[in-house]
Order: structure tokens, then C-alpha cells, then sequence
């Protein structure tokens, strides 16, 4: 592949042939998710493992999710409505990263990159259908997973969150700009697994999913309120809760919907440029 090449000219239309394409990815990543039932299982089941010493150390120390100590910061005792909230937004961000960042690792893996990089595919449209299995069968595992914690730990979700999944819309832009961004960092590190680790516990961490952000030290509480995703949280949480918001709702509301608009784009255009700088260099294959 020369410099001079340039793939981006052979490009499938727009409308029809861009949905074609996008389901063809989707019915793929479908086909290999069903062919290996035991990951079914595991997606399923992993969940409710990983939030056993969560449910443990909420049960300790506030008996019957009543929590004196989350009254004291926000405003509510009820940890069991408090946490589902983020814990959702925390899936859905773990999700992302795995699924935009680390799909191009599995490709440079199995020696396919360069090929699915040579077809008539735009490269937004491979990368975000890469996605949306993984974003549909993340619906049906969060509303699974809801269920048991519902049974099983008595977790449930206030029914004012209805009116209030709206935010979704912003914070699934938000979330998409920076998974392609960070896709751009596996074409230039290719080590996905450190990354995506890396990144998606620091920002499930720093935003706040599973406790409220002013008990951070100033320092992180200043990064944390610069991260959109936590004003995603923060109005979810005190729209549904009517718990103390961190800042002003009205200003967090401009700072999401910004962001929800600059991110996607700003995403694209690093996603671009580092792509071009792999095949001018001839190391897209390089693993």
C-alpha cells in the first residue's frame, strides 16, 4: 500500500447501500456472538459477580440501603435508587470503549485490517456498526441484570427515570465521539486491552457511577466536573432523585448538550487524521 493511495475514494454510496452496510456488520458480530453460547452466559452472569462486593460493603455499612452518610452529600438516603443510575451509564461506557476500540484490535489480530480497510466501506460506518450489536445486546442485558438485581439484591430504578431518559441522546453522541477518538489511539499504540482498561475505569471512576463526586478531593473534583459525562449522571441523578446537583442544572444542561455536539465531530476529525498518518507511514498492519 503506497502513500499516494488513497482508499477513501472507494467509498459504497449514501442511503441505502451506508444501512446495507451497517446491518452487514451488525448480522456478523451477531452471528459470532451466537456461535459461542458460554459467552452468552458469562455476559449475563459476569454483572452480578462483579457487583457482589458492591452489594456486600452497601449492606455493611448501610443496612437496608439506607446510607446517613449519602444523605449528608446529596440529599437522599436511598443508596439502592441512587447507584442503578450509574451503574447503567458505567455499562454503557465500558461498552463503547470495548466496542470501538478494541473491534480494530481483533481485526489487526486475525490479519483482516488492511482488507476491511481496502473495501468500499467508509471507515465511520465499519466503526460504528461495529457498535450496534453491542449496543442492542446491551439493552437487553441492562434490563436483565435490572431485573435480577431487583429480585435478588431489592435494587430498583425510581419510575421518574422514564421522563428523564432523554439525556441518553446526549450522553450516547458524547460517548460515541470519544470512542472514536480512542479508536484512533488502538491504530496508534495497538495495545487495546491496557487501553480500554485504562480508560473506561477512569472514567467510570472519575465521573461518578457508582458514588457521588463531592466526595472527591478538590483536585479530582475539578477534573470530574470538566468530564460532560459526569453533568450526564449528576442530571439524571437529581432529576430523578431530586437530590443537590453539583453545579447549576441550566448550566450543566448547556455543557451536555455542547458537548453532545462538539464531541462526535471533534472524534471524527482525530479519527481521520491519525488514520490517514497510519497508512502514510504503512503501519496499519502493525500489531
Amino acid at each position: 500500500m503506497t502513500p499516494e493511495m488513497d482508499l477513501t475514494s472507494n467509498q459504497i454510496g449514501r442511503g441505502p447501500a451506508t444501512l446495507g452496510a451497517l446491518r452487514a456488520v451488525f448480522v456478523k458480530n451477531a452471528l459470532e456472538f451466537v456461535r459461542y453460547p458460554v459467552n452468552l452466559m458469562f455476559s449475563l452472569v459476569l454483572p452480578v459477580i462483579w457487583f457482589l462486593p458492591i452489594y456486600f460493603l452497601i449492606v455493611s455499612f448501610a443496612p437496608g440501603g439506607e446510607s446517613v452518610g449519602l444523605d449528608a452529600w446529596v440529599g437522599t438516603t436511598s443508596y439502592f435508587e441512587y447507584l442503578p443510575i450509574g451503574l447503567i451509564v458505567g455499562y454503557v461506557i465500558m461498552t463503547i470503549f470495548w466496542n470501538l476500540g478494541f473491534a480494530l484490535k481483533r481485526l489487526m489480530d486475525i490479519g483482516m485490517l488492511e482488507t476491511i480497510w481496502a473495501c468500499p466501506v467508509p471507515r465511520m460506518v465499519y466503526i460504528i456498526g461495529e457498535s450496534l450489536f453491542s449496543m442492542a445486546r446491551l439493552v437487553v442485558e441492562v434490563a436483565i441484570v435490572l431485573l435480577v438485581y431487583r429480585y435478588l439484591y431489592g435494587f430498583t430504578l425510581p419510575a421518574t427515570i422514564v421522563a428523564n431518559l432523554i439525556w441518553f441522546v446526549p450522553f450516547l453522541l458524547i460517548m460515541y465521539g470519544l470512542g472514536i477518538g480512542f479508536a484512533s489511539l488502538v491504530l496508534l499504540l495497538k495495545d487495546a486491552n491496557t487501553l480500554v482498561d485504562t480508560s473506561s475505569f477512569l472514567v467510570s471512576g472519575l465521573t461518578g457511577t457508582q458514588n457521588p463526586p463531592q466526595v472527591f478531593p478538590r483536585f479530582l473534583l475539578a477534573v470530574s466536573i470538566g468530564i460532560p459525562i459526569t453533568h450526564v449522571i449528576d442530571l439524571l441523578r437529581s432529576r430523578t432523585l431530586g437530590v443537590e446537583p453539583l453545579i447549576d442544572p441550566t448550566i450543566q444542561m448547556a455543557i451536555v448538550i455542547a458537548s453532545a455536539l462538539l464531541f462526535p465531530v471533534a472524534g471524527v476529525i482525530v479519527f481521520h487524521a491519525v488514520e490517514r498518518r497510519t497508512r502514510r507511514l504503512g503501519n496499519l498492519h502493525v500489531h
